[in-house]
C-alpha cells in the first residue's frame, strides 16, 4: 500500500498540472496573431509594428526591460499588444497597448 502511494502521487500531480496548463492556455493570448497575420495587418496599416509599440512602452517605463510582446485580436474587432516587462528586482509588469494608436490602455503589476 505504501508503494502504491509513491506511484499515485506523481500521477495525480501530472494530471493536475495538465489540467492547470489547459485552463491557463485560454485567456488573452488565445486569439494571438500568427507572424504572417501580424505582418499583413502592419502592411495594411491596421496595427503598429511590434518594435514601435515596444519603443512607446519603453519610453513610458524606461526602468523596465521588455520580456515578451504579443499581438492579439480584441473583443471589439481591433487588436491589442500585450507587453510583458521585467523590473530589475524580477517583478513582472504587464502593459496593454492599443495596436492601432499605440495608446497604453492599462498597466498591471507596476
Amino acid at each position: 500500500m505504501r508503494n502504491d502511494i509513491h506511484i499515485l502521487i506523481p500521477i495525480l500531480l501530472a494530471i493536475l498540472a495538465g489540467t492547470t496548463s489547459a485552463a491557463s492556455a485560454k485567456g488573452p493570448f488565445e486569439n494571438s496573431f500568427t507572424a504572417d497575420e501580424a505582418r499583413d495587418a502592419r502592411k495594411q496599416g491596421r496595427v503598429l509594428g511590434a518594435s514601435e509599440v515596444m519603443r512607446i512602452v519603453q519610453r513610458r517605463y524606461p526602468h523596465l526591460r521588455t520580456a515578451d510582446t504579443r499581438l492579439v485580436s480584441s473583443d471589439r474587432g481591433g487588436a491589442k499588444y500585450y507587453v510583458k516587462m521585467l523590473s530589475a528586482d524580477g517583478r513582472v509588469v504587464e502593459v496593454t497597448v492599443d495596436a492601432q494608436s499605440g495608446r497604453i490602455l492599462s498597466t498591471r503589476g507596476n
